[in-house]
């Protein structure tokens, strides 16, 4: 056999032999491509053909029909797919020409916000200096002040003393003869006596005189100490920094928009940089898969360039065969250096290393430094720290850019709750830990069941931590189980411990650290051990929790949580009689049960305790042994970015006679008002005498009594929240309107400032609508301002107005079906003087309530909806 034609196709490392007698073989060192193996077919027909001795007439014809179906079929469509690899190319690297263009802008604008938000808490610090100077010097002038009033009230004190001493005089005893005879003494001794007697009278007279002055001193440097008191009482009440205070509050505003700017703008340009840098892999990947050969696809351009080349001299071949009917030595060598490969595939070497060039984000860089600096903020100018800058980047699109971004980006996992299995705790003793399944987390108690039914057996200790819920029981055994939970970036942590409160009275609330939320009691421990030590009643609310302890002191411990886009509220309270089980107290609707936030009872003594209390995702009950009680569950849920949320702020207690400190809003929330105001103190002489809510928070001045403090929060798509203007309203009479900017809707009041700071100077009724509000300041002058707010989709309507009774809660001022509050749009105090007064007002989702003192008073709600 004469071997007369060999086609090699190097890249694929296969070798077809067609030799003289018709025979083809095709060797592969590994699998080849489907259109080389439809090329073998063709030089197997071909190879036939030749075996098969055809006449020259014949060879014509077959292979007149061969020619044009490699040619139709082969070379036009290695040809398509090098046109369509090149075209899917070309795409990639024009998406990433966008893609490039979009992050570069993506990251001057991030640095040109950076920057300025940078500068301006530069400008916001000096203004917080400026403010805190005025306030130094306020109180320096004040002490200054007031000690120039101690000190003339002395000198006047000593002066006046003097003049007292000066007022009394001893009277002179004259030395007069009992009898006179003028024939021996013709004028009796009168002589004398003048002169004694002239003595005397010019020493009165002198010391009359010098009385006199002294008096009048008195008078005058009394005058004086008063007028000089009353100045620096008047001063010192004044607010002198109220402009540098409101340009340091303005500046804070600023800076916070700023700040919420620039966030987003580098998180836009890290989500852009990241989808620049998947279309860089995008085409780098690709080039690859151009670049690779034998890959069983359309895109190699060697296994393209190999199948050409056989293809162009099988053509020849063939061509060869049709002309002379039989293959030549000649032929086939001619046929062996046949047309090369016309195509030059275009990688784009040079534009994609423009496109990854350092000012073009290459891809590589581990971190960006933006304006290269960070502040560190706080409530006063020491708290402003500046410090260099470069966030570290992620490129993986799966995770946030940088990890500021995180609770923009991240993709909040519903909130699941269930409870652990039950565990038998012994009596006496702590029994072991109740447990929660894989994945989950201890939220609290999600059962404890006293198996006894004696009225000397209960509860005398219990505790959840990270580990699990355990209890200790008296005189009993008892069942035990966790309530359990998983959430986005869920947290968990016990808050302060409230140790040896008082007998029969509520505790302090224990509370929880900052940017957690209370969700139900870690722990109680009554410090007594005999059977009438009980818990009477405990109370979990946006505080913190709290206990009543019977015929013992106990301590008392909250649970706390934080979780991406987590919502914590209560549910509706509700009563149960003794010895059944109550009806589940529900959450409000899409929340779960996280536990109990509050279980009162009713009864007092021995005999009554908590026999059994269990929580599920649709509610807590109680079963209540000897007693009625009263209850209430602690709800949670999920809340989604594209709706209304509203939730409180920090909590803070407020100390007495001085603004506290500020009440803040989570990440991305704007405060609309008001959740708590709480006097602690209960006392007719104790009063709000200023609170203001802005952009920063809120915060209270409250008058002879610590307060509790917590803001109104609220974020949806969109939102904006403002300050409407600060007016004057005379006493006694109601006030003009303050109304919101243009485009903004009122969402309550933003600050009642009393401007008299007398025990009787309260505000006695105020009135919200949807334009602005207006205030009746009793007693004295006051000045209002509303809290303001717009966003697309977002409207405001005014809640049910509800009676309250005095010296308890009001019903709550229940929202229109699918809305939510927002604050207080009214509280009206039916009674008079300094005894009537509103001691504790609270707004949640479901709405809003009031405690007033010593007088009915009527309550209504602002509500909100939100419908994009």
């Amino acid at each position: 056999m004469r071997c007369i034609a060999v086609l090699t196709c190097g890249a694929l490392a296969t070798q077809m032999h067609v030799a003289v007698d018709g025979t083809v073989a095709v060797e592969s060192a590994r699998s080849v491509s489907p259109r080389m193996q439809t090329l073998s077919t063709l030089q197997q027909r071909a190879s036939e053909l030749m075996q098969s001795k055809l006449s020259p007439d014949a060879a014509k014809v077959v292979t007149d029909i061969l020619i044009p179906t490699v040619k139709n079929d082969i070379v036009s469509s290695i040809h398509k797919e090098f046109q369509t690899a090149q075209s899917q190319l070309q795409g990639l690297v024009d998406a990433l020409q966008g893609s490039t263009d979009r992050a570069v802008s993506g990251l001057k604008t991030a640095v040109s916000r950076d920057t300025t938000s940078v500068q301006c808490r530069e400008i916001e610090k000096q203004k917080l200096i400026e403010y805190e100077q005025c306030e130094a010097t306020k109180r320096s002038t004040c002490a200054t002040k007031q000690q120039q009033c101690t000190d003339q009230r002395e000198a006047a004190r000593i002066k006046c003393a003097a003049a007292d001493a000066a007022s009394k005089i001893q009277t002179a005893k004259l030395c007069l003869p009992e009898e006179c005879d003028f024939k021996e003494n013709p004028t009796c001794g009168s002589a004398d006596v003048e002169r004694e007697a002239d003595g005397w009278l010019a020493e009165v007279r002198s010391k009359m005189e010098a009385y006199q002055k002294l008096a009048e001193e008195c008078r005058t440097m009394t005058s004086e100490a008063s007028s000089t008191c009353a100045d620096a009482e008047a001063y010192c009440a004044g607010d002198h920094c109220e402009g540098q205070r409101s340009a340091s509050d303005q500046q804070r505003a600023s800076c916070a928009q700023s700040y919420d700017s620039a966030l987003l703008a580098k998180c836009d340009f890290g989500r852009a940089a990241q989808t620049k840098c998947a279309d860089l892999s995008a085409v780098h990947a690709l080039i690859a898969k151009i670049k690779d050969s034998n890959r069983q696809d359309a895109l190699s351009e060697p296994d393209r360039v190999a199948e050409f080349a056989a293809v162009q001299r099988l053509l020849c071949l063939l061509q060869a065969l049709h002309d002379e009917g039989d293959l030549s030595q000649e032929a086939t060598a001619a046929c062996a250096a046949k047309t090369p490969y016309p195509n030059t595939f275009d990688y784009f070497d040079e534009r994609i290393a423009e496109l990854t060039a350092a000012d073009s984000i290459s891809c590589n860089e581990k971190s960006f430094s933006f304006s290269g600096y960070e502040w560190d903020t706080g409530l006063t100018s020491a708290a402003f720290v500046k410090r260099s800058a470069s966030p570290a980047f992620s490129v993986a699109m799966a995770s946030p850019a940088f990890a500021f971004c995180s609770d923009e980006m991240a993709a909040a996992v519903d909130l699941q709750t269930t409870n652990g299995d039950m565990v038998k705790s012994p009596q006496n003793q702590w029994g072991p830990y109740a447990t929660c399944p894989e994945g989950f987390e201890v939220l609290g108690l999600g059962r404890i069941d006293i198996l006894g039914g004696a009225a000397n057996q209960n509860v005398n200790d219990f505790e959840c931590n990270d580990n699990g819920c355990r209890a200790w029981c008296h005189n009993t055994e008892c069942n035990v189980a966790a309530r359990c939970g998983k959430a986005s970036n869920l947290k968990l942590v016990n808050g302060n411990v409230v140790n040896h409160q008082q007998v029969n009275h509520w505790s302090e609330y224990s509370t929880c650290p900052s940017g957690f939320i209370p969700i139900g009691l870690a722990r109680i421990d009554l410090h007594g051990g005999s059977s009438d030590d009980n818990v009477n009643d405990f109370q979990c609310n946006e505080l913190g929790c709290r206990a009543w302890c019977e015929s013992t002191t106990c301590s008392v411990t909250v649970r706390c949580a934080q979780a991406t886009n987590l919502d914590v509220t209560v549910g509706t309270f509700g009563t149960s009689g003794p010895d059944q089980w109550s009806d589940k107290m529900p959450c409000p609707e899409g929340y779960v049960a996280l536990g109990m936030a509050r279980l009162d009872l009713h009864s007092h003594g021995e005999a009554a305790n908590i026999n059994d209390l269990e929580c599920t995702d649709d509610g807590c009950r109680a079963w209540c042994h000897h007693s009625n009680c009263g209850l209430r569950s602690m709800c949670g849920k999920t809340f989604h970015k594209d709706e209304l949320h509203m939730t409180p702020g920090t909590v803070i207690k407020s100390p007495p006679n001085q603004w506290g400190p500020y009440s803040t809003c989570p990440s991305g929330h704007k405060v609309v008002g008001l959740a708590r105001l709480d006097m602690i103190s209960g006392e007719h002489n104790a009063n709000v005498n200023d609170f203001d809510c802005n952009d920063y928070g809120c915060r209270a001045w409250c008058h002879n009594t610590e307060c509790w403090v917590v803001a109104r929060c609220a974020r949806a798509p969109g939102l904006e929240a403002t300050s409407g203007p600060l007016i004057h309203a005379p006493g006694n009479q109601w006030s003009e309107f303050s109304n919101c900017p243009s485009g903004y809707v009122a969402a309550g009041l933003g600050r009642v400032d009393i401007i008299g700071g007398e025990n009787d100077d309260n505000v006695n009724d105020f009135d919200c609508n949807e334009k602005g509000c207006r205030v009746w300041c009793e007693s004295t002058d006051c000045r209002v301002q509303p809290r303001c707010v717009k966003g697309p989709g977002f409207s405001v309507m005014m809640g049910a107005t509800v009676e309250g009774n005095e010296n308890t809660w009001s019903p709550v001022s229940e929202c229109p079906t699918g809305s939510t509050s927002l604050s207080l749009s009214r509280i009206d105090i039916k009674g008079g003087g300094s005894a009537a007064q509103v001691n504790d007002l609270h707004c949640t989702n479901q709405g809003c309530r009031a405690w007033c003192h010593n007088t009915k008073c009527s309550v209504r709600s602002t509500c909100a909806k939100y419908d994009p």
